[in-house]
């Protein structure tokens, strides 16, 4: 997957722990529906994971 695209990432919820996948940057970063929190990366979703 080329960088710049819609790319899959986890954002995660700094403050209750709540994770939701969004695309990137087609849909804006969301607020947490839980608290109302702005949410941040947690992780890129573009690849694999290695143990």
């Amino acid at each position: 997957m080329e960088r710049g695209k819609m790319e899959p990432v986890e954002a995660k919820c700094p403050k209750c722990g709540y994770t939701e996948i969004v695309y990137i940057p087609v849909e804006e970063f969301p607020k947490c529906p839980r608290c109302g929190t702005q949410m941040v990366i947690n992780e890129l979703l573009d690849e694999g994971k290695s143990y």
